[in-house]
């Protein structure tokens, strides 16, 4: 969702940024579709289902390599990438604390997710811009 609402927020304001979406897991056994939730909730914010065509990917050591900022969701994932090239949403917008995985909850649990997330990338838009 946040790499669907970053998208959607940059061709609002006519500015280039690229946008990669990448997890933890191996989705070898499961869906690599976007939920249904999901992309319900990034529907009903952005007009659009952004993530119709959405296929989940692995993070890789050459994406991190190539990437101008790591944005993760939760404090813990800081770990795992370069110090001075990550910050978890929250960080974006001044804030401490994570946005919490909505997997498992229903519609509105995506919804208040997607409009946090939302939120953290307009109060932290600068940032993701300049780097």
């Amino acid at each position: 969702m946040a790499m669907a609402l970053c998208r959607h927020m940059a061709g609002e304001r006519g500015v280039a940024l690229k946008a990669v979406s990448a997890g933890y897991h191996d989705w070898d056994s499961l869906s690599h579709d976007a939920h249904a939730y999901a992309r319900q909730a990034i529907e009903k914010l952005c007009g659009n289902d952004l993530l119709a065509d959405h296929r989940a990917a692995r993070w890789t050591p050459d994406m991190v390599q190539s990437a101008n900022l790591v944005v993760v969701a939760e404090e813990w994932m800081k770990a795992d990438f370069p110090q001075d090239k990550v910050v978890t949403m929250r960080e974006l917008a001044g804030r401490t604390g994570d946005v919490e995985d909505p997997y498992g909850g229903d519609y509105p649990v995506f919804v208040d997710c997607a409009v946090e997330i939302r939120d953290v990338l307009l109060a932290g838009w600068n940032q993701l811009t300049s780097t």
